[in-house]
């Protein structure tokens, strides 16, 4: 497994997995997530300084990218390819996000995700809490600790 930091190349791959995630569990959000495209787009290629790209021999399997507020690292996104799914390839995902975030002075990480994700678990044996809803979606939080 090979964990390394995005590039512009690997945009068209984000594309394909933020849109199969959107299909698969937000179909009904769908039109708005593809007039928004352009906007994502940018969000996408700005955040590549933290964003991890997933290989395994030699093929992208998966992707994360976060972005700082304040004390706080918001995860926007981590997607693994389905037929990857189930190889700690997400957990090993977070472990990065978390070690950059606290490199990055963050003390808390924060994420949302529609209610009935199945990645609710693998947050939670993470150690992250729940820290209430904003409509459809669950927030979760954990403390960074310093290692």
């Amino acid at each position: 497994m090979e964990l390394r930091r995005g590039e512009p190349n690997d945009l068209p791959f984000v594309y394909r997995s933020e849109r199969r995630y959107m299909e698969e569990l937000e179909s009904d959000q769908l039109a708005g997530w593809y007039e928004g495209l352009e906007r994502l787009l940018e969000q996408w290629v700005v955040g590549l300084p933290r964003t991890t790209i997933a290989r395994l021999n030699g093929i992208r399997v998966g992707h994360l990218f976060w972005e700082p507020a304040g004390e706080k690292a918001v995860l926007a996104s981590v997607n693994v390819d389905p037929s990857h799914r189930r190889r700690r390839i997400a957990s090993l995902l977070m472990e990065r996000f978390e070690e950059e975030a606290r490199r990055a002075g963050c003390s808390r990480a924060e994420l949302g995700f529609v209610s009935h994700n199945p990645a609710r678990h693998l947050y939670e044996k993470l150690g992250y809490r729940p820290a209430g809803a904003d409509g459809r979606y669950v927030l979760m939080t954990k403390c960074l600790q310093a290692p």
